[in-house]
């Protein structure tokens, strides 16, 4: 029903966005994980540096989804670069007050100033994305007549100007008959030249208005109406974007084949660099995704026709086999594009109703590999792809990447796999004797602390600088104390210019006072915030100077509590 699909909508988007989530904390972990890895591989423990930037040792970095290369994540003064920041927004939905926080929480600072350019950047660039070529036409007048499209069979072809419309910085061409497709049904416009002997120019784009085809042209002095040119396309262009057009329609077989029947297209985008889907469906799986690359290569290898013919759209309104997407908005004859079967029998295995331009044959595409898949908005999917000498690209750039990572590596491709994993084995039994220092050392913290009780209050308590420590290492102190100590316990500690703070509350003394509102109370004094539970809370801020001010802040509040 419809309202079951409803729902399971929203729960596919609510655990898809949590698995987000997720794996953007999981990667900022991995970032704080080399991170100390480097701190203590160049012989300064988290807790003994007097600053991070002595340690001189080199970005801590991450791989992250969508970047070819590992991303520099936190530099050796243990600021989280702007880079990094905007990856877990922009990929894994982390507000900056988030990466902020979670930073603060382990004594790192973050680059405010180059995130927020980084974003303004994204903002042209979607402003850039949404402008489009506006077409001033002063009434009907101005589309002197319907143009005829002879682009399905002919690349080039002599015609007569009829008018020439000035638009902006360009002049819009209008002839009676053109080869040249005109931007719609998702597909781009065609370039190429107009030329009259001595003179030529660039069409850098077409547009259709009604039934005109406006051949856009930059220049002062456009030719004349009623002067005789020649109009060619952009051939090797033209063939890329057919070759998109003509894979999309396999990939939109497949996805019926492999995925579901019920899966209905929602929009696309076909140009001479990519092809873009959009679909209703639930996330498509690894394998899926597999399995329709290889659907649409076998059906390429096949080498099968590709016919189109034109129909009274009553003859075809009713067949499902005859995909169709915009209701009424059809005329009384349609053109029908078919792949496999006979010319104009209409038994082919991909049927749809298409102005487009297509190959000849499924061979002429070549290669097909899928980029991406992704949501667009709650329950619509989007699959970006590449064919013919696109794809080839994509391939070889991931031939070349895997080789270039192979030499970092000191290793040959063919073991390259087993290298990873041995440097990844490697890495866990670093970061697991680090750990054990860690806990060592936090062990041995907490034993002199236990000498410095002090009873405020009525209620035992341990404030303390602990000096040039992270909140990391804090906590760490803390839960060390937690099983060999009753009552409060607030830490500061001043690091890398950042001030980390941590308060803790046994059970038996919550009801007195509460961990969250001590480290709310007392952060804002070092420039901070934070907060956190009953029990244990954590905050941080950058005013090191004010770090005694704080702690004496907290010895206030037990003893008013």
């Amino acid at each position: 029903s419809g309202k079951k699909h409803v729902q399971e909508i929203i729960r596919t988007e609510e655990e898809a966005f949590n698995k987000t989530l997720d794996r953007g904390i999981e990667l900022f972990e991995e970032a704080i994980s080399e991170y100390r890895l480097k701190a203590n591989v160049h012989g300064q423990s988290m807790a003994a540096r007097p600053r991070a930037a002595d340690l001189g040792h080199s970005p801590a970095c991450v791989c992250a989804e969508g970047e070819p290369e590992s991303i520099r994540a936190i530099d050796s003064n243990g600021n989280v670069l702007a880079g990094f920041a905007f990856k877990l927004y922009d990929t894994y939905g982390f507000p900056l007050d988030l990466t902020e926080l979670m930073a603060r929480e382990r004594g790192l600072t973050v680059d405010k100033q180059g995130f927020e350019k980084l974003m303004e950047e994204q903002r042209a660039r979607a402003r850039a994305a949404q402008k489009k070529t506006v077409i001033t036409i002063q009434d009907d007048v101005d589309l002197v007549a319907a143009t005829n499209f002879i682009g399905y069979d002919r690349t080039k072809t002599s015609s007569r100007v009829l008018k020439t419309i000035p638009q902006q910085k360009r002049w819009a061409v209008i002839l009676p008959e053109s080869p040249f497709y005109a931007e719609m049904g998702g597909q781009v416009g065609d370039t190429g030249v107009i030329s009259t002997g001595a003179h030529l120019w660039p069409v850098v784009d077409t547009k259709k208005i009604h039934s005109t085809w406006l051949h856009l042209i930059e220049t002062d002095a456009p030719p004349a109406p009623g002067a005789t040119v020649e109009l060619e396309v952009d051939v090797a262009r033209r063939n890329a974007i057919q070759r998109h057009h003509t894979v999309t329609h396999l990939l939109h077989w497949a996805l019926h084949e492999v995925v579901s029947r019920d899966a209905s297209q929602k929009g696309s985008f076909v140009g001479p660099d990519k092809l873009t889907f959009d679909f209703n469906s639930v996330p498509l799986t690894h394998a899926q995704i597999v399995d329709m690359e290889k659907l649409v290569n076998e059906r390429i290898l096949e080498n099968a026709g590709v016919f189109w013919t034109e129909v009274p759209y009553a003859d075809v309104k009713s067949r499902k086999d005859v995909m169709q997407f915009f209701g009424d908005k059809y005329g009384d004859v349609v053109r029908v594009v078919q792949i496999g079967g006979h010319a104009a029998k209409l038994d082919g295995y991909s049927m749809e109703l298409c102005g487009g331009t297509h190959t000849r044959a499924t061979g002429e595409i070549g290669l097909f590999r899928v980029v991406s898949e992704g949501a667009i908005a709650a329950g619509v999917r989007r699959i970006e792809a590449v064919a013919g000498l696109e794809a080839y690209r994509k391939a070889t750039d991931e031939v070349a990447l895997i080789k270039m990572l192979a030499g970092r590596v000191n290793s040959p491709v063919h073991e390259l796999e087993k290298k990873i994993e041995s440097l990844l084995e490697h890495q866990k039994a670093l970061e697991k004797q680090i750990k054990a220092s860690q806990q060592r050392e936090a062990s041995n913290a907490a034993s002199e602390l236990l000498e410095r009780v002090h009873v405020i209050g009525g209620i035992p308590a341990i404030i303390h600088n602990v000096g040039g420590v992270d909140g990391d290492f804090l906590q760490a102190i803390v839960d060390s104390l937690k099983g060999r100590f009753k009552g409060t316990i607030v830490l500061g500690g001043a690091a890398a210019g950042t001030v980390s703070l941590i308060a803790a509350v046994t059970p038996e003394f919550t009801g007195n006072i509460q961990a969250g509102k001590i480290i709310q109370q007392i952060a804002p004094i070092v420039g901070g915030k934070g907060g956190g539970k009953p029990d244990n809370a954590r905050g941080g801020g950058k005013d090191a100077e004010k770090l005694e001010e704080a702690l004496a802040k907290a010895k206030g509040l037990l003893g008013s509590s």
